[in-house]
Parts: C-alpha cells; sequence; structure tokens
C-alpha cells in the first residue's frame, strides 16, 4: 500500500480504569488517576452535531463552522470541520491541527469504507463517570 503513513489522533489514556480522552496532558478525567499514557486513534468518526457560530470570539472567521464528533474510540470532540458543514451522521477523520482539532472527509485509502460505515461509532457508550 503506498500513499503518505497517517500518525493518527493522539488520546490520553487510563491505565487504572481504561477511560480514553483529551487533552492527552493531565490526571484521567473519570478516576483522577496519573497513571496515564498515550494512546493513537485513527480519528475516524460520526459528526453528532455542527453548527456555525455567527458572532464567534475574537479572531476566528465568520462564520465559524463547529460540529461535535465522535469518534471510534468513544471519544467526543469539539472540532472545525472543513466546508461544507458536515450533516448529523456523516463519517468524518478527524487531525489534530496545533491547539485545534480539525474534521474533513475520511481518506478513501482507509481500508475503503464507505459513508456512515464506521465500526465502533455511536453504538455503545459507557456513561462519563466524574471523579469522586
Amino acid at each position: 500500500m503506498s500513499g503518505p503513513e497517517r500518525i493518527g489522533l493522539r488520546l490520553g489514556r487510563c491505565r487504572t480504569c481504561h477511560a480514553r480522552f483529551v487533552p492527552v496532558a493531565g490526571p484521567c478525567p473519570r478516576c483522577a488517576s496519573t497513571e496515564t499514557d498515550t494512546w493513537v486513534a485513527s480519528g475516524l468518526g460520526k459528526v453528532l452535531a455542527a453548527t456555525e457560530l455567527e458572532v464567534p470570539p475574537p479572531g476566528w472567521d465568520r462564520p465559524h463552522p463547529l460540529a461535535l464528533v465522535e469518534i471510534e474510540d468513544g471519544v467526543r470532540l469539539l472540532v472545525i470541520p472543513d466546508r461544507p458543514l458536515p450533516a448529523p451522521g456523516a463519517l468524518v477523520e478527524v487531525r489534530e491541527d496545533g491547539p485545534c482539532y480539525r474534521a474533513g472527509a475520511p481518506g478513501r485509502a482507509r481500508d475503503e469504507r464507505g459513508e456512515g460505515d464506521a465500526p465502533g461509532v455511536g453504538t455503545v457508550r459507557p456513561p462519563f463517570e466524574p471523579p469522586r
């Protein structure tokens, strides 16, 4: 298989409760354990919701697109999607861009998955439990 090699999307992973989260640095948001490491996820996910901000914070384009995406590993991220604004249920690939996350159409080289075919996305997600 030729073409550029994908690095993936970096997530934090707790060695105590096995939660996956962003940002990578810091304690686990579920159990507060400091026993964490880095997990590389595919970044493939489904759009749960998308909107455009007509009055974004200073320094951002107007209108400013935003989307809530759940990736295969069960982590939900607020991303800046490529235009046109994706519809809920659309398959996207999330990538890191400095301190932001961006999303666009998935690369077709990725085992030829079709639109809407992301195993493990939006299926069973354990409820978030805040640290006690």
